[in-house]
């Protein structure tokens, strides 16, 4: 993979946000591309799979967890695995393994004292391959 130069303000480009109506710096092709440079540089990953999985885990007790699978093509067993939710639910940490060829389990778990029931909602699951 060809090493790219950081980017610079003259390649990032400036947007209004609506909602402030402020100026602000949008993230771009290539800052996304510079960005899996150094990620790739510093950690050896060759390569990048994703996948979004819409799941309801449900109630999950206290001190509990629940899991499901998601299909990820490519991803193999011992690669380093990212779920990232659409809205954060307080109590609940995600995280996933690659469990067989192309497919990840997806575990959340309440560390809290009490039962949570997360709603349904989308999650991107992100497979860093070495």
């Amino acid at each position: 993979m060809p090493v790219t130069k950081p980017p610079l303000a003259s390649n990032l480009r400036i947007d209004i946000d609506p909602r402030t109506k402020s100026e602000g710096a949008v993230w771009g092709p290539v800052w996304g591309n510079w960005i899996s440079q150094v990620f790739h540089a510093l950690q050896g990953w060759t390569q990048t799979y994703t996948a979004d999985l819409t799941h309801d885990f449900g109630n999950i007790l206290a001190q509990s967890q629940d899991t499901t699978t998601v299909t990820v093509t490519g991803a193999r067993t011992g690669d380093a695995v990212l779920v990232r939710p659409t809205t954060a639910v307080n109590g609940i940490i995600l995280d996933g393994t690659v469990t067989a060829n192309d497919t990840v389990t997806v575990r959340a778990v309440n560390y809290s004292s009490g039962a949570i029931d997360p709603a349904s909602q989308t999650y991107r699951v992100i497979v860093f391959s070495q």
